[in-house]
């Protein structure tokens, strides 16, 4: 069996502009305090919503409306499905999987950050900061959701996709609605779009999060209007936290063509060559 290999080029750095002197108790300060900007400007916007975007979130609830006329029918073709080759080769990112779990997420992306403090390097802990702002934001929302509508899951009533409940009353088992895995995946894979200029990883990023998506269907862990929604609200929050966060970066360089983050990809006879630069 022939493994790919993903050779990972993480230090190819360009020095268009001295590195600002800051001091590590300056850097995690700013970041903390963009962060916090970050995640109360996607709460309260609702208050700052114009006609176009109320309208946005009526075609949003409208898809989600939608969607649930084939809750029934792709549920029960996932589950029909669920040891297929192409379930299969969702494993890592399903329930069970290695990338389900933070314990082998966290480190990585950790390990970015404290990097990215080192060098003085503001993309990188942007990279790391932009995704946490995305999911926390997004997942208040998801869990007020859950406190307020319960809708059950799949694995709960297979035969029910209509089964809610307000309040939920707290169980697990009524927290289909909506899909947070789903939304979290979705939610940082915008961001990162948004963010830097990933070309060609661009797809691929949310093509590993559609995995997840499909794949919880197959956990049945959520109905089909579930992953809709969910996206949706990822892709939101995800859009709005990176076009702050690129704002931002524009101001520091002046508009410069120099600075920024671009990760390209390179198809090779073993696999896929990732080379991941930055300037600062």
């Amino acid at each position: 069996m022939c493994i790919r290999r993903i050779t990972v080029i993480a230090a190819t750095l360009t020095f268009a502009r001295a590195a600002n002197a800051q001091s590590v108790g300056k850097m995690l300060e700013e970041d903390f305090r963009n962060s916090a900007k970050d995640i109360g400007a996607v709460w309260s916007s609702p208050f700052d919503a114009s006609s176009r975007d109320w309208m946005l979130t009526a075609a949003a609830f409208g898809a989600f409306g939608l969607s649930m006329l084939a809750d029934q029918s792709v549920s029960d073709w996932a589950i029909r499905n669920d040891s297929s080759a192409f379930f299969r080769a969702l494993s890592p990112v399903r329930r069970g999987g290695k990338l389900f779990a933070g314990k082998y997420v966290v480190p990585p992306v950790a390990a970015v950050y404290v990097l990215g403090v080192a060098l003085k390097n503001q993309d990188m802990r942007d990279f790391v900061t932009g995704c946490m702002v995305s999911w926390g934001a997004q997942s208040a929302v998801r869990k007020t959701l859950y406190i307020l509508v319960g809708r059950a899951r799949p694995d709960t009533l297979a035969n029910d996709p209509q089964d809610w409940k307000v309040p939920s009353g707290g169980s697990w088992m009524m927290h289909s609605f909506p899909a947070g895995h789903f939304a979290n995946a979705l939610a940082c894979a915008t961001y990162w779009n948004k963010r830097f200029r990933l070309g060609a990883a661009g797809p691929l990023v949310y093509a590993f999060a559609g995995a997840v998506g499909i794949g919880r269907l197959a956990d049945k862990a959520h109905w089909t209007s579930d992953t809709v929604i969910g996206g949706i609200l990822g892709y939101a929050v995800g859009s709005e936290a990176g076009r702050r966060s690129l704002e931002r970066q524009k101001q520091r360089v002046g508009g410069a063509s120099g600075a920024g983050a671009a990760l390209k990809l390179s198809p090779t006879l073993d696999g896929v060559l990732v080379n991941l630069s930055w300037t600062f």
